[in-house]
């Protein structure tokens, strides 16, 4: 016996065959029905539909043979396989291949085999159709051709079964892909909106409905040049249906990306998206259909409203401590020189000064005001220069009176302010920040105002103690009120009732993170028709309120040792025009200078010392001295026009050294330089 080879093509022919995936399937009437004719053509007992695998040979179709499969060493149709050629055995006992083969010798007993390859348009030949006898025959040649027919019927029937699996595979993959679609346009957190070519929305998912506050009914149908939609742009204008990504779309067929829009929803809320529209149906060039996906980016544009604010406020810092410290030296000298003019002055004219010299009296006086409220407005301004939340004693009137002289020009044009903040004991607070809030209180009350009249408008600025434990300011307005629909939301952020483009609708919701950071509480009241009210609950400070002191008298007491260093001729003059008529002043503005000085004398009962000088700063003279050791250091007051780096803020915070920030009084500097006088022993 002979078996059968491999043709050379086995591997593609198996790939081929199991393509098809039609072994071990089930029969098909039309594949046994061939079987049948084949069987009838010839005239004899079995015709099989063979298809040659691995190792077997299985029957997609089988007349008058009970088996399903053979062994493929056994088989005649490996034969066939192997010679892409048709194989008739008319006598297999006569034929050297099959003499032994046992199918010959025992059961089925083949005598006769004639059988036709099964080929794929590739070529690759799959298996037979054949016809076998237990007795010799001789077929004719039209017995054969008809074999070869019905062969080429069943490789039509091969190819159309098989097309017909790939269409079932491919359309419950296509099932399975749509089911996943949907699963995944229903659980997407991006919002999705399918639009046709007039712009009205067909199809949406969940995210799309949440993200805009809509209902399916609200949304369905709804196109984007719809009226009830109200959008803007990032700067606040108006963003037009006709500019709607979508829209763009559909007019020019481009794809639009990363489009920012804000869109208020039906509950007034502005809610912040980003948006990509392109085209997912064209028709001779004509888009019919825009999918358009969109995400909330509200938070993201906190942050970065956020952001943009503390880069502002560190530009403004930078700024502000640069020309705070050049308007404050000069500012020292100017008010330390008014102070001692206008003291010279009330000495010389007496308890009865003549109308000239009182006139005198008043225009200094005035001068000294002005200089006054300078003074308070650079304050202000590095107030509010400054982002961290520092908690210490704090005076609510101090934060008050810079708040007023910051938001004054708001203010005098559209109310009256009425202040009562007396006798209120210290808070734990910040006073930069307590002041950014209280500034927004204030301006948000003067525009609430409908008209512009401060007989009528009124702001009342007051302070409570509520508790042994907390203070109340109240800041209130007579104006219109805020409607109880729009209370709920007043806090929120980017809610806002100004126009478009007037307010960011962040600076209620900053305040009120300021005051709990604080540890306290941002409320308020209103009726409309009856105005509003701002309460800031603040916890009050356990640590005694500082004592402010008073110019000391002069006596006939020993006269102390005053140092002076400062690089500004004026200010050194000021200061020692100030001090001289009590003390013993020597003044430097060389910084080189002090330093040698200081190595060798050491009976100076205060220096006081500027921070910011060329050659040594007043922290790199105060360093220099300590690390040799020398014991004034002890004694050194800093005078600053403003700490502009965080570096001069750790030294100052970390020794106990004071602090006298320019302009300061005639008051507040004799008052130091008397306490250094006690603590040398002078009286």
């Amino acid at each position: 016996m002979q078996a059968p080879q491999k043709p050379t093509d086995e591997a593609d022919r198996l790939l081929a065959l199991q393509s098809y995936s039609i072994l071990d399937t089930a029969n098909e009437s039309a594949f046994d029905g061939i079987a049948v004719l084949a069987a009838h053509i010839l005239g004899v007992p079995i015709a099989l539909i063979s298809l040659v695998d691995a190792d077997r040979q299985w029957f997609k179709a089988r007349h008058g043979l009970a088996v399903d499969e053979l062994s493929r060493d056994l088989s005649f149709c490996g034969h066939v396989v192997q010679g892409s050629v048709p194989v008739v055995v008319r006598d297999s006992l006569s034929d050297v291949r099959f003499a032994d083969n046992p199918l010959v010798t025992g059961h089925p007993n083949v005598r006769f085999y004639a059988g036709m390859p099964l080929r794929t348009t590739d070529g690759h030949v799959l298996g037979t159709l054949c016809a076998i006898d237990t007795v010799p025959r001789e077929p004719s040649r039209v017995q054969l051709d008809m074999l070869d027919l019905l062969a080429r019927q069943v490789e039509r029937l091969l190819e159309k079964r098989r097309l017909r699996v790939l269409l079932e595979i491919d359309r419950v993959e296509a099932i399975a892909s749509s089911n996943k679609v949907a699963a995944l346009f229903d659980v997407m957190a991006e919002g999705v909106v399918v639009q046709d070519v007039t712009g009205a929305i067909c199809s949406h998912n969940p995210a799309a409905l949440t993200i805009l506050g809509l209902t399916d009914d609200q949304l369905a149908g709804r196109t984007s040049l719809d009226s009830r939609w109200r959008a803007v742009r990032e700067n606040g204008s108006p963003f037009p249906g006709t500019e709607h990504p979508a829209m763009v779309v559909l007019r020019t067929g481009e794809r639009q990306t990363s489009v920012i829009m804000g869109v208020h929803k039906p509950d007034e809320t502005l809610t912040w998206i980003s948006i990509n529209s392109l085209p997912s149906r064209m028709h001779d060039g004509v888009v019919q259909e825009v999918v358009t996906t969109f995400h909330d980016i509200t938070l993201i544009k906190v942050a970065a409203q956020r952001m943009a604010e503390q880069d502002r406020l560190a530009i403004t810092g930078t700024l502000v401590a640069g020309v705070g410290h050049e308007i404050n030296n000069p500012l020292a000298f100017v008010t330390s020189n008014l102070d001692l003019a206008i003291e010279e002055l009330r000495s010389l004219a007496g308890p009865s000064p003549s109308v000239r010299l009182q006139e005198l009296i008043d225009t200094v006086s005035e001068a000294k005001m002005g200089a006054d409220r300078i003074r308070k407005i650079v304050r202000g301004l590095r107030a509010l220069s400054r982002e961290e939340v520092a908690l210490q004693p704090v005076s609510l009137g101090c934060v008050v009176e810079t708040s007023l002289s910051m938001a004054m020009h708001e203010l005098r044009t559209q109310a009256t302010v009425q202040v009562d903040v007396a006798d209120l004991p210290m808070v734990m607070g910040d006073e930069s920040r307590l002041t950014q809030v209280l500034m927004n209180l204030l301006v948000n009350a003067a525009q609430a105002f409908l008209t512009s009249n401060p007989e009528t408008n009124v702001i009342q600025v007051r302070g409570v103690t509520t508790s042994e434990h907390t203070v109340r300011l109240s800041v209130a307005d007579n104006g219109p009120g805020i409607a109880a629909d729009i209370l709920p939301r007043i806090f929120d952020p980017f809610f806002t009732t100004k126009a478009v483009g007037q307010g960011t609708g962040l600076g209620l919701a900053v305040s009120r993170g300021i005051i709990a950071a604080l540890g306290g509480q941002l409320t308020l009241e209103s009726r409309v028709g009856h105005g509003t009210t701002f309460y800031i609950d603040l916890a009050s400070a356990t640590a005694s309120s500082p004592v402010v002191r008073d110019a000391l008298p002069v006596g006939d007491a020993k006269r102390g040792q005053v140092l002076i260093i400062d690089d500004e001729p004026e200010v050194l003059s000021a200061m020692r025009r100030v001090l001289k008529r009590r003390h013993e002043v020597t003044t430097i503005s060389d910084s080189r200078e002090a330093l040698q000085l200081l190595e060798v004398a050491h009976d100076y009962d205060i220096i006081l010392c500027d921070l910011m000088m060329p050659y040594f700063t007043g922290q790199q003279l105060f360093e220099t001295l300590k690390s040799r050791g020398n014991a004034s250091i002890s004694r050194f007051v800093f005078v600053t026009g403003g700490v502009t780096t965080e570096a001069v803020s750790e030294f100052l915070a970390q020794i106990p050294n004071d602090v006298i920030e320019k302009p300061f009084t005639m008051a507040e500097l004799e008052s130091v330089t008397r306490r250094y006088m006690l603590r040398r022993g002078s009286p």
